[in-house]
């Protein structure tokens, strides 16, 4: 009797045992589970390094126009949204579609190079008609009086922009110096030029440009903007970037779409990895009137050369909207 009482014992603690140990393992493998799951929305919900910077195509594409304007979209590692001039008034839309897309509505920063209307006239299309915030506007102009006599062909769109500074949309209308610093998430902005009243003997509007470069910090990788910079405007870029890398940069905005612009040594200076041509394809080749490749008054062609020269890759607007997305392992297209 004794003898079977035991073995029933045992036979309890043996179930006991294994339903214990079954149980452990079923945890065990819960859990871990539950870890890997975990972890994996961990890394796809971190945020993204860099920035992602657009190009606009626009009106400058063949069949939106085909005439040069200037436009860029930029996101910062957590999502701030910053334009750079933003084109013509004819591509108002495209830049509501982003500035609604990614800023429901808010821009944090809106850059404005100079004030031609293939630069700005879709910032004062918006500032017009559209349900807009721009919280910081950045911006070196000359008087009114400097444009109604140095410059007239683009005097409207100048004093325009000059009118619309205390614009309520506007929450800050910020006139930059030169070296000025301007901190935005990940991204630093350091003004490098500001218009310059002195010259008047050139193109004159044009030479007015702001030049900044824009440099995520947490990837160490940047974008100069020269705007539609020209000959004297390379004389004092070339004069502040003697001795030094101040003008170095993994990206840049050809001058004046391209065309006559800055001079190769700006460039060389620059070094760059990446230009950015905002023009359409004529332009681009240098195609007057449809005569042909290279017969045109502009420097598209010279440009071009100087950039295979330094080994750079080319995005052009006439292309379409693209996406370039620069973090710790380079600089590389995506989809939009």
């Amino acid at each position: 009797m004794k003898k079977k009482v035991c073995i029933c014992i045992i036979c309890i603690l043996i179930i006991i045992i294994s339903l214990i140990t079954i149980k452990k393992i079923y945890y065990d493998k819960k859990t871990s589970n539950t870890i890997t799951t975990s972890t994996e929305q961990n890394t796809e919900n971190e945020a993204q390094e860099g920035m992602k910077v657009t190009l606009i195509g626009g009106s400058n594409m063949e069949d939106k126009g085909n005439i040069n304007s200037c436009g860029y979209i930029i996101r910062s590692k957590n999502g701030e949204l910053i334009i750079v001039d933003g084109g013509r008034d004819v591509d108002a839309g495209i830049i509501l579609n982003y500035i609604q897309e990614y800023g429901n509505g808010v821009v944090n920063h809106w850059y404005i190079t100079h004030a031609h209307t293939d630069h700005i006239g879709a910032l004062l299309s918006l500032l017009n008609n559209q349900d807009i915030q721009i919280e910081n506007l950045y911006y070196s102009f000359n008087t009114d009086d400097w444009y109604k006599e140095h410059d007239k062909r683009g005097y409207e769109t100048e004093h325009a922009i000059l009118e619309n500074l205390n614009n309520p949309k506007i929450k800050k209308a910020i006139s930059c110096e030169k070296d000025k610093k301007i901190e935005m998430d990940n991204i630093e902005c350091e003004i490098i030029r500001t218009a310059n009243p002195e010259i008047i003997d050139s193109d004159n509007g044009n030479e007015a440009s702001m030049v900044f470069k824009m440099t995520a910090t947490d990837v160490n990788k940047s974008i100069i903007f020269l705007g539609d910079a020209f000959k004297y405007t390379s004389l004092e870029l070339l004069e502040i970037g003697n001795g030094n890398e101040k003008l170095k940069a993994d990206a840049v905005q050809m001058a004046h779409h391209g065309q006559n612009g800055v001079s190769k040594e700006v460039y060389q200076l620059i070094s760059p990895q990446v230009c950015f041509f905002n023009c359409p394809k004529y332009l681009y080749d240098n195609n007057f009137d449809n005569r042909g490749y290279n017969t045109g008054g502009w420097k598209t062609i010279e440009v071009r050369e100087w950039v295979q020269e330094l080994g750079a890759t080319s995005y052009m607007a006439f292309e379409g909207d693209q996406t370039i997305n620069f973090t710790s392992k380079g600089i590389e297209k995506i989809d939009n």
